[in-house]
């Protein structure tokens, strides 16, 4: 809101309007001032925060506007009314924090739109602040009539400031008036006073459309816009306070104020900004300060565990009440803007809850159903079921209150069971029956179920309650009792193969079946009364053993025994022998039952086992689960040269080789802890030293009642290994490229030489498809190239043909073959490819007939120009002119010359091995290149970056093939400036030439970068081959690069 003081000619006293003008501007910021501090009587903080920021800004602007009338210098002026609008500015944002917290809106803590208003202030002050020197708001001039003030004339950026305050004033308004509308206080009051803000519109109007004749000079001073926002507001601090207090309740939530919770509103910054009168009487009875909200946690319970679960106990006049704390976080868009926390006393409906959840519990978790049925109802429907008939039926309580609970018969009402029910129920009386019923998903259950009726006072019958015990388990136990008695009887009378008999607690035989009789040799008569000693050895009765094994079955309630006994006639048999004590009601033993089993054909089947065992390839050993042997095989001495004893309460772990001994650890752990079984190699100690290459088998066994331990298999594989190790010898000894693959292209093998051509690890390139390794992929070419190979290979074609490859240290043409490998049905099992490196001897061959061609071409040429030169020269009489055509011809024989030790450079480059491209530091060769180009062109400029940096190893023979792209650039043109740098990083070594000269021609950049050599016919363009001859010889490239401002080549070389 900014004054507009357009200029005009109001008649008036100037002395007088002026003084009284300032009088009032002054009174005015005085009220403000007073008003602000009287303004912290309101009771939320931010509408207080909000009126203070207004009353101060507005009070601010009247005073600099009070001072703008005392000074007749025109900047001081202009400044002064800078300074206003400044505090104007600040005001409308003051007023609107003021109004959106007045009138309970939560726009003023909104961190987005604090934000956006904070930018708008901030280029809006900036507009205002450089006014002075660009004048894009105001312009302005001091003018005397009718009294000295400041004549203002907008520019762009006033209308777009006074276009957004009145809209933003417009918008306060409408929030004013519309809770003005909402409340249930009187209004008209504050809507009077409201009028006021709006007051300064009416001289501003006036100015605006009447004649200046009749407007008095006052009217200028009354259109400024601070008076009727601060008559406003001192008028409803004055006048209407009362009112202006209610209206501020009023805007507030009214379920908030009349809630019977406790509520308490915190900020982002944990301030408490807001509570309701329940809050306030709880901080009061509770005498707890809940002014941040780490006050609130202390005395309560961190704000992220709040729930509404559990009841926090608080001490309130020397009794505990129970509180049930919430925490919720208030939010605008995305946008966390503060926490509602409410606290709700709970204390008479949590005891009334526990109550209620005693008597629940009473029924929920018993272990049978229970359910209740009010039979004064049609069809005597249930109305309650506990968790327990749930859990039984697998029916929800939805699904069964209501009903009558013969839906769990189903189909199945052909019971005799239910005859009884019905008639007890019709009766009146106590009933229980086992039914046959059936769950929710159609198993059937045996169900106990006893019926109650229940009577109220009058002996009216009002309730049914019915006890559901699930006893299908019980009643299957009876099943299979009598089902096993009667096994166990047809057993005894049937089985030959078992002896069942027992004995009293003296060792007396009572009883003696049929397979007993038999198996023994004595009939029934003979058998009882005879003590169980009798059926033992003489040895094993001189020991004490019969005695010792009943004692064992009277004190741990079973015994076992394998041994032998005897029969009648004095013959011996190999038994497995169970004793189990027989007790009484008072578990008192009253007896032993024995069962005897022969077991002459399995130790026989046994010993077989153990020889097969013995004599077997593998050592079979018995480990324990922390590596100790407890059984070796007798195979361990004709194996490995150890007697089994020996090995045995040995740590297996002891006798491995430290290398190999981890590998075999961890497989060992492993199969321990999950069951399976492992194989894995290492190596063995045998007994005079040496190490034997063995392959170990481990099976857990643990549960095994037999074994009770780790089986492990060792197996000495050294001869195996050793062929093994034979064949790799010749496949890694070749200084061939070989592979092989299996018919999709997967490698299974691939030698050293492939390997440390491409410069990979083993693991890169075992199980991965041959095609995708790196060196296929530099070119779609060569990688589409080598895929149809394998193709064709796979449906058994043999193929060969040379192809470019990527290796470890550049490119490299290599002779490639794949050859299929068929079995025994002629189909493609394996795939055999191999490489032999021909890169040298192929570039020696194409570089020599390149040289043929272009000494041949230039021969012709050069030859014919000399025979006309010649011609010219004998017809000639003038010495000048024979003079001029002899240089002519001198200067084809010089590059004839140049060509020549063009040439015999590039054969010594070609005539270089491999093993001879020696390399050197980047730095001192370009350096040196760079002094011997001054020297003999002093003309040129040479600069070089990068020479300091001695780890830069490029070829020597670079030198030859940098110093030629140095002189082309200086003799293209004579004051060229040349820069030469070098630089690295982890895959390449680079040097660059740049020069500011004409270009290079495009056929000598097209040699450079693709090594065409068709267009390469005549001698200038032998030096730039020579170049890329030298690069790509060290497994580089060449990059040239045409511009308007020159050329620039890099050589790039791989990095060592």
């Amino acid at each position: 809101m900014e004054p507009s003081n357009m200029p005009m000619a109001i008649l008036g006293s100037p002395d007088m309007v002026r003084w009284g003008l300032m009088i009032l501007f002054i009174a005015i910021a005085i009220g403000c001032l007073v008003g602000a501090v009287y303004g912290s009587q309101l009771r939320r903080r931010d509408t207080q925060l909000g009126l203070r920021a207004v009353l101060l800004t507005n009070g601010l602007w009247l005073g600099f506007q009070a001072l703008g009338l005392v000074t007749t210098d025109e900047a001081l002026s202009s400044a002064i009314y800078v300074a206003g609008l400044i505090c104007g500015l600040t005001g409308v944002g003051a007023w609107m924090y003021f109004i959106s917290a007045y009138t309970g809106r939560s726009y003023h803590r909104n961190r987005r739109y604090r934000g956006l208003a904070a930018s708008v202030y901030v280029g809006l002050l900036i507009i205002k602040l450089t006014n002075p020197i660009y004048g894009l708001y105001v312009s302005t001039e001091l003018q005397q009539n009718p009294y000295t003030h400041l004549v203002v004339e907008p520019q762009l950026f006033y209308w777009v400031s006074f276009s957004l305050t009145y809209t933003l004033v417009a918008i306060s308004f409408y929030w004013v008036i519309k809770t003005l509308r909402q409340s249930p206080f009187p209004s008209g009051s504050i809507g009077t006073l409201a009028v006021l803000a709006l007051f300064p519109v009416i001289p501003r109007a006036a100015i605006s459309t009447l004649p200046t004749e009749v407007l008095p000079p006052i009217m200028l001073g009354l259109s400024f816009e601070p008076i009727g926002v601060t008559a406003f507001l001192m008028g409803v601090l004055a006048f209407v306070e009362k009112p202006f207090r209610q209206f501020e309740q009023s805007a507030r939530s009214k379920v908030f104020e009349d809630a019977a919770d406790a509520t308490f509103v915190y900020d982002t910054d944990g301030r408490l900004v807001e509570m309701n009168d329940q809050a306030q009487q709880l901080e009061t009875d509770a005498a707890i300060d809940f002014g941040s909200i780490g006050m609130f946690e202390h005395a309560l319970s961190p704000v992220g565990r709040l729930d509404g679960t559990d009841a926090v106990p608080i001490e309130i006049n020397g009794a505990t009440r129970y509180f049930e704390v919430t925490a919720d976080q208030m939010a605008t868009g995305a946008e966390v803007v503060g926490t509602v926390a409410t606290v709700r006393d709970v204390t008479e409906r949590r005891a009334r809850k526990r109550d209620l959840e005693l008597k629940e519990r009473a029924m929920d978790e018993a272990n049978v159903g229970i359910t209740i049925s009010d039979p004064t109802t049609e069809d005597n429907p249930l109305i309650y079921v506990n968790d327990g008939f749930v859990e039984q039926t697998g029916y929800s309580r939805e699904e069964v209150v209501g009903r009558n609970c013969r839906f769990l018969q189903k189909d199945d009402k052909d019971q005799l069971a239910l005859t009884y029910l019905r008639e007890a129920i019709a009766a009146d009386e106590e009933v229980t029956v086992e039914l046959r019923n059936y769950r929710k998903d159609g198993e059937q259950f045996w169900n106990r179920l006893s019926v109650t009726p229940l009577f109220d006072e009058a002996g009216e019958l009002v309730n049914h309650v019915g006890i559901q015990q699930d006893v299908t388990t019980v009643r299957e136990s009876q099943r299979k009792l009598r089902a096993e008695r009667e096994r166990f009887e047809l057993l005894l009378e049937t089985t030959d193969e078992y002896a069942f008999l027992t004995v009293d607690e003296g060792g007396l035989i009572r009883t003696w079946n049929d397979s007993a009789a038999n198996l023994f040799g004595y009939d029934e008569t003979a058998a009882l009364e005879m003590p169980i000693q009798d059926l033992h050895t003489t040895t094993e009765r001189g020991a004490g053993r019969p005695d010792r094994l009943l004692q064992q079955a009277r004190h741990a309630g079973e015994a076992s025994d394998d041994g032998w006994r005897v029969r009648a006639d004095g013959s011996e048999f190999y038994a497995d022998v169970r004793y189990t004590a027989l007790r009484d009601d008072d578990s008192n033993v009253e007896g032993y039952a024995l069962i005897v089993r022969d077991m002459t054909e399995q130790r026989r089947q046994r010993r077989r086992t153990e020889r097969f065992v013995e004599e077997s390839e593998d050592v079979v050993n018995i480990v324990d689960p922390d590596g100790t042997v407890t059984y070796t095989s007798g195979s361990a001495e004709r194996v490995f040269g150890y007697e089994p004893d020996a090995i045995v309460d040995k740590n297996l772990f002891d006798y491995l080789h430290p290398s190999g001994r981890e590998q075999a650890m961890e497989a060992f752990f492993s199969c321990v802890e999950e069951s399976n079984s492992i194989t894995t190699e290492c190596r063995l100690r045998s007994p005079d030293g040496d190490w034997l290459n063995v392959e170990v088998r481990y099976r857990n066994m643990l549960d095994d009642d037999a074994i009770e331990g780790m089986l492990v298999y060792l197996r000495d594989v050294t001869e195996k290994k050793k062929r093994a190790r034979r064949f790799e010898s010749i496949f890694n000894q070749t200084f061939q490229f070989t592979g092989l693959l299996d018919p999709d292209g997967t490698v299974v093998e691939i030698n050293d030489a492939a390997l440390d051509f491409g410069g990979f690890d083993r693991e890169e390139i075992i199980g991965n498809p041959f095609f995708e390794a790196r060196w296929w992929t530099h070119s779609e070419a060569v990688y589409d190239k080598v895929q149809t190979a394998i193709k064709r290979a796979a449906s058994g074609e043999f193929v060969r043909y040379e192809t470019e490859v990527r290796g470890g240290d550049g490119l490299a043409t290599i002779d490639f073959s794949v050859k299929p490998v068929t079995d025994d049905d002629e189909g493609v099992s394996l795939l055999v490819v191999e490489g032999r490196d021909i890169t040298g001897q192929q570039q020696r061959s194409r570089h020599l007939r390149v040289m043929q061609r272009v000494m041949r071409h230039n021969m012709r040429n050069d030859l014919g120009k000399i025979r006309g030169w010649a011609e010219l020269m004998s017809e000639e009489a003038d010495a000048t002119e024979r003079a001029e055509q002899f240089e002519r011809v001198e200067l084809i024989l010089d590059k004839w010359d140049s060509m020549t030790e063009k040439m015999k450079e590039i054969t010594q480059v070609l005539t270089l091995e491999d093993d001879e491209l020696a390399t050197t530091a980047s730095g001192p060769l370009v350096e040196d290149i760079a002094t011997q180009i001054r020297e003999e062109y002093t003309s040129a400029t040479v600069l070089t970056d990068g020479i300091d940096d001695e780890s830069i190893q490029v070829p020597t023979t670079f030198r030859r093939a940098v110093y030629e792209l140095v002189e082309n650039a200086v003799k293209a043109k004579e004051t060229a400036t040349v820069e030469v740098i070098a630089r690295s990083d982890d895959d390449w070594v680079e040097i660059s030439v740049t020069d500011d000269g004409p270009g290079m021609p495009q056929m000598e950049a097209d040699v450079l970068e693709s090594g065409d050599e068709d267009p390469l016919n005549h001698g200038e363009g032998l030096g730039l081959w020579m170049v890329r001859m030298i690069v790509t010889q060290a497994g580089g490239n060449v990059l040239p690069e045409l511009t308007t401002d020159g050329t620039e080549v890099r050589l790039r070389v791989p990095s060592a």
